[in-house]
């Protein structure tokens, strides 16, 4: 398997968990959200979050020819996860959903302490076969926090379900 098949293994892996933690926040005090409203912030969110991925990945063309282009690419990437998790904690939800939101809070910290193990690790990584190979020895961590932030937003759709509250999150 070849860097850009792995590392696109890795990614898929990561951005579905990402995309589904966009169903998932965290947090801590402040004013409790209605249903309706954590659910209309969780949207909110998770559309930003998509929207800085896709900025990123369409200046991404060549990004896996260069090993410091390829740093600067992940750097990039976990600066939005770091971003978007943020904004998830500022969320405050109901009791409701406060399970589901703190499993994917969890979920959405493991996949970003994976993403600042590749950027550290690859800090003096000097060919394109050591990025390589941390991408492939990291790949499963990365599959786990997928489906940790899977579960989590099965979870919170089924509450958005039991309330009768539409809102389609990206689950799977």
């Amino acid at each position: 398997m070849t860097f850009a098949s792995r590392w696109l293994l890795a990614v898929g892996a990561l951005t579905a968990g990402c995309l589904l933690l966009a169903a998932c926040g965290g947090g801590d005090g402040g004013e409790e959200l209605s249903l309706e409203e954590y659910f209309r912030g969780l949207e909110q969110t998770g559309e930003a979050h998509y929207a800085a991925i896709v900025a990123l990945e369409e200046g991404s063309e060549g990004v896996w020819e260069d090993v410091e282009a390829s740093r600067d690419y992940l750097a990039s990437f976990e600066d939005i996860l770091r971003q978007t998790l943020a904004e998830l904690k500022d969320l405050h939800p109901p009791a409701a959903a406060r399970n589901g939101h703190d499993k994917g809070v969890a979920a959405f910290e493991a996949e970003l302490a994976v993403w600042e193990e590749v950027n550290d690790r690859l800090a003096d990584a000097e060919s394109l076969s050591e990025l390589d190979a941390v991408i492939e020895e990291l790949t499963p961590q990365f599959e786990a926090a997928a489906e940790q932030s899977r579960e989590a937003c099965l979870e919170l759709q089924g509450i958005a379900d039991e309330n009768g509250i539409e809102v389609e999150l990206t689950c799977e």
